[in-house]
């Protein structure tokens, strides 16, 4: 909106011809308004001589504008952090499965290590035998399974009631237990109510 004299002169305000003379000047003056070249209030001041459309388009499209790059970059930071967490889920998992193999590899030694008679299964004796030694002790205990009661220990890893623990029982029976003392406690209370 811009007007010429006969002689070609424009009569315009100065700032209307510096922010919207052109229609390249008026993009970059859009651009700028946006990125914060420049204050976007500077822009508008010339449009309001112009009309109130223009007034209402500019501050439409800088309203738009920042509105649609706040969502992209809001959705861009949410997919990123869920994208994240679902790696730390995976990241977990892979360290409680590698976790569980280290023991039970671990599990099958001690018990073949109580398992004097190649039988590849325990009794009560062997386990009570096996106790005597602190190794066995500070390892079952570091997987959170108590040593001080070895009868209910037996009992609950002796879950076909043969009398003896077979090796596939006792590594599943320890991992089961697996946690804090309250796991044995759990497992025993369950042993108990099967008993009832």
């Amino acid at each position: 909106f811009i007007l010429v004299d006969s002689a070609g002169q424009s009569q315009c305000n100065g700032d209307l011809l510096l922010y919207w003379g052109s229609v390249e000047e008026s993009g970059l003056t859009l651009f700028m308004a946006v990125a914060q070249g420049i204050d976007w209030q500077v822009a508008l001041k010339p449009l309001w001589g112009v009309s109130y459309f223009s007034v209402g388009a500019l501050l439409m499209f800088v309203s738009i504008t920042i509105l649609l790059i706040l969502n992209v970059v809001t959705g861009v930071f949410c997919n990123t952090a869920m994208e994240s967490a679902s790696r730390d889920k995976e990241v977990a998992a892979r360290n409680l499965a590698a976790t569980r193999t280290f023991q039970a590899k671990q599990l099958k030694e001690v018990f073949q290590q109580m398992d004097n008679l190649d039988l590849n299964a325990i009794s009560i004796e062997d386990l009570d035998i096996a106790m005597e030694s602190t190794e066995l002790q500070h390892f079952l205990e570091s997987m959170g399974i108590s040593t001080n009661d070895i009868w209910t220990l037996f009992l609950l890893l002796d879950v076909e009631e043969k009398g003896v623990i077979e090796i596939d029982a006792f590594v599943q029976g320890c991992i089961g237990m697996y946690g804090t003392a309250r796991s044995m406690q759990m497992a025993k209370v369950s042993y108990e109510n099967t008993l009832l």
